[in-house]
């Protein structure tokens, strides 16, 4: 037998407990001889327990398994998991969300998926304005285990916890001192990243403190240096049709419309060298002058960020101990749009007039410069408390309090204000027909209608948090009957405060309006664990949630293991959950924006199929609706852990989740199956031209008029239900030889049903796009001596684009290997993507500003990257 390495026997023993299902077997007990058994926390119940007696599904992914995988971010370990299923928002350039990354478990939604740090849930992201979490805020170097239940637990840890739990544990008992430096080199242009991580920690028989400091830079990916996302025209017959034959391009550069958007047609000279012609553009009928977006704007934006985490502890005697966390994050990013665009009316008086009556133009102000948005982040959050036993330790109990603080700002140049750029057309000071003219005039036009925006966010969060636990005076023929119980109460106040242009909605090439509000709310909890015989358990939890602004809430669940025989264990839950409408559902005020949609409704009237419909863009509005309720929800989980042989371990999982009320504005595709069966629903409006010859008009742009009698209004309202059903699969072996060690481990997830009514119609979105049904993921492990070797394969399935095109399934190899020859230093070098894929997109659209979007929430898109660190104990 070879020897091993300390980094080969930690990793082993990290994929052989902590990767697989925490259910565990007797092979993990085996691999853990030299640990003593002791109850320990573990995600999915206040009750201390042995591992092996959890009763729901949860994995662990240790920081040995995460160092030999080769992240960089607790984003990206949590983002890989099949369990993210329909992906998640990352970092994207012109996003109101900004620089942040979500997780999205079974796809319910990153506002169901409650995220703990250290089991206590962490306060929502004031840059989306929900409960939602940006997990690239808490730093790798710090985190000890994640810990993933994919059970719905919301008389566990309440609200947002429908979709199931993250719970990410820091490391607290540390002594010595490590320092991490690694770069990640893409073979292809932008993505480029470096960090540096540094641990130290000391403790003693009595206290212990760790600090941990992480620096990450990453840079852009421009549009123009990905093939999919640069400019691109199918051949076709004269111009191309806007939607249809370009991608990186659309139709408003400098394009005319009569008033009642029946014709389009070019403005002045459309220079080639920015602008291209275009056949429909915004389909509407004619020729316009495009231009081509993708020459200047990014899909990722530059991130730096600082971050440190501070853990300090103390007995007090023998039965009480003092504990402080802290968390600092400071966050700064940049990203890049193309020039401003938008639409307003040209007088038929206006000097410039080139047709001699009113029309629209919808013009691109490509003088004005590239739009570039900045953000500035800080995030702190502290957490002091006790913890210990009493009456004789028949009790353990832990009080805390949490003060958690977000402060935002963001800065946007080169946008344009309506009502200055309408008053300098019609007195002929700005030449919308050459823009770029240097004459004086018309610069002085252009800095008059230039404006710089801004938007300040504002979280402010505190809670108190109690919970006690021990063993009643009654025993079953399983042993003692266990108790959990405790209460909390939390205020918070939110605020996402744009500049004042925006609020009026007289601002061209931006979009968003403010929000503020603020809740408190408290809750007590009790659980309890029966034993009923040495092989079967019985948990019942209960909590109580009451809110300051929508009410109060009961949520059960009863949950249950049994050893069946020797190699099977079998277990089943069943909860009730409720989630409350985020802030932003309530207050939001009535938000702009344009987005790239096809109007179904319009295209089939035309006798257009829905895979050559095009896709323009359209003015539509957003907001927020006090008279909400909370979402409720039914769960259920059945599932199986088997062992047949030693050291083989398969996990299978079926689950159930229903979701009444569910809070939501209709995807845009899903609002013209509505409209055609006469079924919207009520404050939802699509406004239109006239009709002509039976065909409904295009929607309306908000030039003469004001919403809401013009555009798509889209409010959020409790719509119906959702249903999703699925399975988790886990199947893992570990398996020593003369050649060294090794561990296989496959993971799969299945949605078989993904099921939304709105307002009484059915939508069957599973396999369709944002929606694939099926996502895998393969590693293998092996380590002999100092050298250790991680294999991973990624895999998801392909999905039906709403255009009727296609999303190809997708899959990505990467590969990671370290060497620990020389004391206390770690090599690593590693390669993801090898084989360079790019993200999968739409066969007929390609990649525009809504395929896209689905791509990035599911595929990496940095390309083949190159990785290399260097890492150093002492």
């Amino acid at each position: 037998m070879q020897k091993q390495s300390r980094l080969s026997r930690s990793v082993n023993l990290a994929l052989t407990l902590g990767v697989a299902s925490t259910f565990a077997t007797q092979a993990m007990a085996q691999a853990q001889q030299e640990q003593s058994v002791e109850k320990i926390a573990v995600t999915g119940s206040r009750i201390a327990t042995t591992v092996s007696d959890a009763p729901r599904p949860v994995t662990v992914i240790t920081a040995d398994a995460i160092e030999a995988a080769g992240f960089e971010n607790v984003a990206d370990v949590i983002r890989s998991t099949s369990y993210n299923t329909m992906g998640s928002y990352r970092e994207s350039s012109g996003s109101s969300f900004g620089p942040i990354a979500q997780v999205n478990l079974k796809g319910l939604g990153a506002d169901r998926t409650a995220v703990l740090i250290n089991g206590r849930r962490v306060p929502g992201n004031p840059f989306t304005g929900s409960s939602s979490v940006d997990i690239n805020s808490i730093p790798l170097s710090a985190v000890q285990n994640i810990e993933i239940l994919t059970d719905s637990a919301s008389a566990i840890y309440g609200a947002d916890a429908i979709g199931g739990v993250i719970n990410i544990i820091m490391k607290s008992d540390f002594d010595g001192s490590i320092i991490d430096a690694a770069i990640e080199a893409p073979s292809r242009d932008g993505a480029d990243r470096k960090s540096v991580k540094f641990t130290t920690g000391s403790s003693n028989d009595k206290s212990s403190v760790l600090f941990s400091f992480e620096y990450t830079k990453k840079d852009h990916i421009a549009d123009r240096d990905r093939d999919y996302s640069k400019l691109n025209v199918k051949d076709s017959d004269g111009y191309p049709i806007d939607g249809v034959d370009v991608t990186g391009a659309n139709g408003g550069g400098n394009t005319g419309l009569t008033m009642d958007q029946s014709r389009a047609f070019i403005v002045g000279e459309c220079d080639e060298s920015f602008y291209m012609k275009m056949r429909n553009p915004l389909d509407v009928p004619g020729e316009g002058c495009g231009y081509i977006y993708s020459d200047i704007s990014y899909s990722t934006m530059d991130t730096e960020r600082y971050s440190a985490f501070v853990d300090a502890r103390r007995d007090l005697g023998e039965n009480h101990q003092l504990y402080f966390e802290g968390r600092l994050s400071r966050m700064e990013s940049s990203g890049r749009f193309a020039p401003a665009i938008g639409g307003f009316l040209v007088g038929a008086d206006a000097p410039i007039n080139p047709v001699g009556e009113d029309f629209i133009l919808y013009h691109r102000f490509v003088a004005h410069g590239p739009r570039d948005d900045s953000q500035d982040v800080t995030e702190m959050d502290l957490v002091a408390g006790f913890n210990g036993v009493i009456f004789d330790g028949a009790v353990d109990y832990d009080v805390s309090v949490r003060k958690y603080d977000y402060r935002g700002s963001e800065a946007g140049n080169n946008y344009v204000l309506t009502s200055n750029i309408e008053a300098l057309v019609a007195s002929g000071d700005y030449n919308y027909v050459d823009p770029m003219s240097s004459d004086p005039k018309h610069l002085a036009a252009i800095a008059a209608s230039r404006a710089t925006l801004s938007r300040d966010l504002r979280s402010d969060y505190w809670s108190v948090q109690t919970s006690f636990s021990g063993d009643l005076p009654i025993d079953l023929a399983g042993g003692a009957v266990q108790w959990a119980a405790g209460a909390e109460f939390a205020d918070e106040e939110y605020q996402d405060i744009y500049d004042s242009y925006r609020e009026a909605q007289n601002v061209l090439g931006s979009a968003g309006n403010s929000a503020s509000g603020g809740r408190d709310r408290w809750a007590a909890f009790a659980e309890t664990k029966l034993p009923v015989t040495n092989d079967f358990d019985i948990s019942l939890a209960v909590r109580y949630d009451d809110y300051s602004d929508f009410g109060s809430e009961v949520s059960p669940q009863i949950a249950a293991r049994y050893q069946v025989a020797e190699w099977l264990k079998v277990r089943a839950s069943y909860g009730q959950g409720f989630k409350a409408p985020n802030l932003t559902d309530l207050y939001a005020k009535p938000q702009q924006s344009f987005e790239g949609v096809q109007d179904l409704t319009r295209c089939r009237a035309q006798g257009i199929s829905d895979k050559d419909c095009p896709k323009a863009q359209v003015e539509t509005y957003t907001g927020g609706n006090l008279q909400l309720a909370a979402e409720t929800s039914e769960s259920y989980n059945l599932g199986l852990v088997l062992e047949p042989i030693d050291k083989l371990l398969v996990s299978l999982d079926y689950y159930n989740v229903e979701i009444e009320g569910l809070v939501t504005s209709p995807e845009f595709e899903d609002l013209f199956k509505l409209e055609q069966e006469g079924n919207l629903p009520a404050g939802v409006v699509i406004n239109r031209a006239p009709s002509s010859n039976g065909i409904p008009g295009s929607i309306t742009l908000c030039v003469a008029e004001k919403a809401p009698n013009c555009g798509l209004i889209n409010v959020n309202a409790n719509l119906g239900y959702r249903e999703v059903t699925g399975m988790d699969l886990r199947l893992q072996y570990q398996f020593d030889t003369e050649y060294g060690s090794f561990a296989p481990e496959i993971q799969w997830s299945h949605i078989a049903k993904y099921e939304d009514e709105l307002v009484g119609t059915v939508i069957e979105r599973e396999g369709m796009e944002e929606y694939p049904a099926n996502r895998a993921n393969f590693n293998l492990l092996y380590s002999i001596g100092d050298f250790a070797v991680n294999y991973r394969y990624n895999w998801i399935d392909s999905m039906e684009a709403n255009s009727k095109g296609r999303f190809a399934a997708w899959d990505m190899h990467s590969i990671n290997a370290i060497w620990t020859g020389i004391d206390g230093l770690e090599i690593s070098v590693g390669v993801r993507n090898l084989t360079d894929e790019d993200p999968s997109i739409d066969d007929n659209l390609g990649w525009t500003a809504d395929t896209g979007a689905t791509s990035m929430k599911l595929y990496d898109i940095d390309g083949r990257v190159y990785t290399a660190g260097v890492k150093y104990s002492f």
